[in-house]
């Protein structure tokens, strides 16, 4: 099941000359450490431009959002496997 959710996140992430890579995300009073980054995209939303992650702790699949005019990271979607 999918749950959509557009919260605001924080992430703890690695900035390399090839991009950004989230290493773990606090949810619900936890810290979920990224196992795998299985897809991502870019979108863009008018001026913006969102950098998405489908990320996986290992049980449950999560997507990932960074605004990376504002600095901001969502998680958009939580899917229980």
């Amino acid at each position: 099941m999918v749950v959509f959710l557009h919260t605001t996140v924080s992430v703890g992430a690695v900035f390399k000359h090839s991009g950004v890579v989230p290493r773990w995300f606090g949810y619900r009073g936890r810290k979920i450490a990224i196992q795998e980054i299985t897809y991502s995209w870019k979108e863009k939303r008018g001026e913006s431009t969102f950098l998405h992650f489908a990320v996986t702790d290992g049980t449950t699949l999560y997507d990932l959002s960074f605004q990376p005019e504002r600095l901001s990271w969502h998680l958009e979607a939580v899917e229980d496997t």
